[in-house]
């Protein structure tokens, strides 16, 4: 083999060993950690050995900075010295050329190499690496740890003379950034763009994350609304009560609301009531559950997770019962309203000419959602869950039908009260104001 093929088979060879290292580090920096930690459970060497680079970052950059830096040394090194003088001595042919064929020939290899080096020690690999990132990266990984190993000593060099730099600028490295909910959602909206998610998923997933955002308050029955049994009311009432009540769960009570002495289940005083003959709720009266209104609607369900109950009383800071949260009504929350004795009643009527009817009981979460407004103000998210609050809190009083008022862009209207309860709210989009030139 002569001295010139072994050149350009040994600088050839050093752009694909640069083009290895680019790729490499370009698939361990892309890989998804999740599907590298799925396949490392499942076995896979390479994919452990990927899941340590990535949380090693400062030693493994380094390692593949050594080895591309010491690639570019000796292909400078080399620099094709033989290949310029032979292509020197073809372009000394020409008599115009002769005094610059040194020149030319150095140029020509130069350019050559340069963009042999760009295509296939960089660009190439690299679009590679962002095509199959977890595959490239199982691939490679071992042998890119060995070499980061290998290199430990003048990577902790590095290391420290970069942490040094970076603290003179006030700057902190850190081997793993944190995700946001914001950047949940735009994973699971990517998702659906490319059919990996169907849309119903999407909007399933979004309401679990809402969860832990959404006090119960925004999903309780309300205490004006709960339908309860009085154990000191005569036998009779008791049966109409019961046989005229929809649910299969209500809480027992002694005159008033706030003395709860327990929860009884229509399935149980069925069965208690075809086996002894009489009507005994004492008897099958259940434990009933209170947790405080502070509580978030995913903490409710951690509550009811534990103790196996799907019901739970909503207390205030004074003891006083101010609603009741079922299971059932978290996972309206999840999928939208349920039917309850044939009827659904529908939070939002989007209505032909753009306005849209509200009910009081929709979440303020919700509603910031629907309008695509702004996140409420830090000492306002904690005043009020439901749409009724906010209109209470904007109007500083108690409304009355057709009462109005105005707020980012939007016209709300109180147009129907249940009592003292904010019942139903029309809310029109204002016209913008035209440009005044």
């Amino acid at each position: 083999m002569s001295e010139i093929a072994f050149e350009a088979i040994l600088i050839g060879f050093l752009i694909v060993i640069n083009g290895l290292f680019s790729m490499t580090e370009i698939a361990v920096v892309s890989s998804r950690r999740v599907r590298l930690a799925k396949a490392a459970e499942d076995g896979d060497a390479g994919a452990a050995k990927a899941l340590e680079l990535q949380q090693n970052p400062d030693r493994f950059l380094s390692a593949v900075q050594i080895g591309i830096t010491l690639v570019g040394v000796l292909s400078g090194a080399f620099g094709g010295a033989l290949l310029s003088d032979e292509v020197a001595s073809v372009v000394s042919q020409i008599a115009l050329l002769e005094p610059y064929a040194h020149s030319i020939g150095f140029g020509v290899v130069i350019v050559i190499i340069t963009y042999l080096s760009l295509v296939i020690g960089e660009l190439v690999p690299k679009n590679i690496a962002l095509a199959r990132p977890e595959t490239i990266a199982k691939l490679f990984s071992r042998p890119m740890y060995f070499v980061s190993r290998l290199t430990a000593p003048v990577v902790w060099l590095l290391s420290v003379s970069t942490r040094t730099i970076l603290k003179l600028f006030r700057l902190t490295q850190t081997s793993e950034s944190g995700i946001t909910e914001e950047e949940i959602r735009a994973h699971i909206a990517h998702g659906t763009e490319l059919g990996v998610l169907e849309e119903v998923e999407q909007e399933l997933i979004e309401s679990v994350i809402k969860l832990d955002d959404q006090r119960i308050t925004a999903v309780m029955t309300p205490r004006i609304k709960i339908e309860w049994i009085d154990l000191d009311d005569d036998p009779e009432v008791l049966r109409k009560e019961l046989s005229e009540a929809g649910y299969s769960r209500m809480p027992v009570c002694r005159e008033t609301l706030d003395n709860v002495v327990g929860v009884v289940k229509a399935r149980d005083l069925l069965a208690h009531y075809l086996t002894v003959g009489e009507l005994d709720i004492e008897a099958v009266l259940k434990q009933p559950i209170f947790v405080p209104e502070t509580k978030t609607v995913l903490e409710l369900l951690e509550t009811f997770k534990g103790s196996g109950s799907t019901m739970s009383l909503v207390i205030d800071e004074f003891g006083s019962v101010v609603g009741l949260v079922t299971l059932n009504d978290i996972l309206e929350e999840i999928v939208g309203d349920l039917p309850a004795g044939g009827i659904v009643q529908r939070s939002v009527v989007l209505r032909e000419d753009g306005s849209m009817l509200l009910d009081g009981q929709l979440s303020v979460i919700d509603l910031i959602d629907l309008l695509d407004l702004r996140p409420l103000p830090e000492d306002e998210r904690d005043a009020y869950q439901t749409l009724a609050g906010f209109v209470l809190a904007r109007l500083e009083k108690l409304p009355n039908e057709g009462e109005r008022f105005d707020w980012e862009g939007f016209k709300f209207e109180v147009v129907d009260m249940d009592g003292r309860r904010v019942d139903k709210v029309l809310v029109t989009r204002q016209p913008s104001e035209p440009d005044v030139n």
